[in-house]
């Protein structure tokens, strides 16, 4: 956050960046945790089929959150 300040000098980009990482590793954690408990209560086996979907899931969100958040900050 400090380095895009810096180079920018704008707070609205470090904003953007540091608010879209907190975010995505928010959703992450609760995706990775909540994900697994519901395969399992399906009957479906946790190991295998949580990899690809977390990694998956945390992409897209994480794209959509950082487009989100620059649209908010930077009124794109």
């Amino acid at each position: 956050m400090l380095f895009g300040f810096i180079i920018q000098q704008d707070l609205s980009i470090s904003l953007t960046i540091a608010g879209s990482m907190m975010g995505v590793i928010i959703i992450a954690a609760l995706i990775g945790t909540f994900v697994p408990i519901i395969l399992n209560k399906r009957g479906i086996d946790p190991a295998i089929a949580t990899g690809p979907f977390i990694t998956t899931a945390n992409d897209i969100f994480g794209i959509f959150l950082f487009f989100f958040m620059a649209k908010v900050f930077l009124g794109f």
